[in-house]
């Protein structure tokens, strides 16, 4: 089967595709053959050598897929052959791949594999920053940062359908489009206008209940003084290899809370993801939650596919499509 590897630390250029023999489960894993691989950008912060206790080359890239049960490594299996499924796994960038049974959701019908691969990481990871962690409400104000990507355009429509007023920011006009169409409620620009001067006019100086970053550096700097008093905010990541400063005086002197979120922090709290996966069948039943997959790469275009993303001309998810 054909792979993805990543041979040292480095640019796109470190990824090299492999023939590597089909791997075969072991006791509670399956092996599931693989419709469509997601990127993600921990994905490049893994290739880069910058995720924290991320794999030391060489490795497999990717960690999340789409596709159908091909075997199972144990007989009481709960997933029969040939099962449509989404989830977390070893080596996605792959042909085949083997995941952990447990840590499979069923594919849902109203999605194609390459909608399906944008689940496990982007939906799970906005639905709880925004509600478990963030806990937004009705009524409350949000500022997303990056809203037009794979995991933005998630929160977006998540904040939506919670009722909150949302700002969001996009790096040209035609993202801003994209992201109103889907119920941001003040699409911002940043490239022609200040986001925090946004902010205060927006929400007459008040300022928002909760913000959602994953840029690092100045844009988290200035984001936190978009809170209002007894306001979080919420990290990401740091997109920009830029670190972020923060004064406990600054933090105390408003009441600011500021978190840390890592999905897997989440996987074994089974109250939280079965809400999250409750919420995501009734959203897409009801047309209330739109997956945008329309960037879709060959397994070997994974170095293009992960510089589309560096280079933010992606909007929603980027998938690769083994066999394609």
């Amino acid at each position: 089967m054909k792979t993805v590897v990543v041979t040292r630390f480095g640019g796109p250029e470190v990824l090299e595709v492999r023939d590597v023999p089909i791997p075969e489960p072991g006791p509670g894993q399956v092996r599931i053959k693989v419709h469509a691989s997601g990127l993600n950008y921990a994905d490049i912060m893994q290739r880069e050598g910058l995720y924290p206790n991320g794999p030391k080359p060489p490795f497999g890239a990717g960690f999340e897929v789409a596709g159908t049960i091909d075997a199972a490594g144990s007989p009481d299996c709960p997933w029969p052959i040939g099962t449509g499924v989404m989830g977390f796994c070893e080596n996605g960038y792959s042909e085949f791949a083997i995941a952990p049974a447990a840590r499979l959701m069923p594919k849902p019908e109203e999605l194609d594999f390459a909608q399906a691969a944008a689940i496990p990481c982007q939906y799970l990871t906005a639905y709880h920053a925004l509600l478990t962690l963030g806990g937004l409400r009705e009524g409350q104000t949000v500022l997303l940062q990056a809203a037009a990507g794979g995991l933005g355009v998630f929160m977006v429509q998540i904040a939506r359908n919670l009722g909150a007023t949302i700002i969001g920011t996009c790096s040209t006009d035609e993202k801003c489009d994209l992201i109103q169409s889907l119920g941001c409620t003040h699409p911002v620009n940043y490239t022609k206008r200040d986001f925090a001067a946004e902010v205060k006019q927006i929400t007459k100086g008040a300022g928002c209940d909760l913000v959602v970053e994953s840029v690092g550096g100045n844009v988290f700097d200035k984001s936190l003084r978009c809170l209002k008093s007894r306001g979080r905010l919420i990290t990401l990541g740091a997109a920009s290899r830029q670190p972020a400063s923060v004064s406990a005086i600054q933090l105390l002197a408003a009441n600011w809370t500021v978190s840390g979120f890592h999905l897997s922090g989440y996987a074994n709290d089974m109250e939280a993801m079965g809400k999250a996966i409750g919420d995501l069948a009734t959203w897409l039943s009801s047309g209330k939650l739109t997956v945008l997959a329309q960037h879709r790469f060959a397994l070997e275009q994974a170095a293009d596919a992960q510089q589309f993303i560096s280079d933010r001309k992606s909007t929603g998810k980027v998938v690769l499509i083994p066999g394609s």
